[in-house]
Formats: structure tokens, sequence, C-alpha cells
């Protein structure tokens, strides 16, 4: 059985090392990675039906937020597809923020799942 850390490793989403070293310590982990994977089950399909319904101001909202969040507990390449797409978002409406979002989505479900994942190892706590 591989321990939480190790476990870590095999994550392509989730950056355990980047939270663990942002936040300063494991509790710091564990009392957040919760609320991430609450916010991201939420924000990510509210986030696509605002941009189906052409809201996106608000979906530029949300997306802003997520930036403000997610980046403790991600690759830095997530983080820039994160950033871009919300900077597409303020643009306007289009295709390609549609697009662009459709693209960004199973990457923010692969964050949520790793980190779920983690939380799940008895090593974690």
């Amino acid at each position: 059985m591989q321990s939480g850390t190790a476990a870590a490793r095999d994550y392509t989403c989730f950056n355990l090392l980047g939270a663990l070293e942002f936040l300063g310590d494991r509790q710091g982990v564990q009392v957040l990675l919760p609320v991430l994977c609450a916010t991201l089950a939420k924000e990510v399909p509210e986030t696509a039906h605002l941009l189906a319904q052409g809201d996106f101001a608000e979906a530029a909202q949300r997306l802003h937020s997520l930036k403000g969040f997610v980046p403790v507990f991600c690759f830095a390449p997530l983080v820039e597809e994160l950033a871009r797409v919300e900077r597409l978002c303020r643009g306007g409406a289009n295709q390609v923020v549609v697009a662009g979002y459709a693209a960004l989505v199973p990457a923010l479900q692969c964050l949520g799942e790793e980190a779920a994942h983690y939380m799940a190892q008895p090593t974690a706590a």
C-alpha cells in the first residue's frame, strides 16, 4: 500500500507538494481540501451552465474566484489554462470561450478527483 505522499506523486493535476509548501503543513492542506472539492463540484457545472446561457460576465467572475483558490493545489499548466479561459471570458460571448472552458473542465474534475483520492488515503491525515 502506498502512503498518501507516494500516491500523490502519480497525480497529474493535484500538486500535494506545492500545497504543502504554500500552506505550510498537512493540517492546512487537510482543512482546505474538502473546501476545494466542494467548490469544484459546485462551480464547474454552474460555470458551464452560465456559459451555455450566455452569461459570460458571471462566468468570468466564477472563473476569477477559482483562479484565486485553485492554484494552491494544482500544477502550473492548469493555472495557466484557467487564467487564459478567464481572460477569454472577459472578452465577451463567443464560441472560443465555450470551447476553452469545455477543454478545461476535465482537468478541473481531475483535480477534484485526485484531491478526494488523497483525502481518502489513511496516511493523508
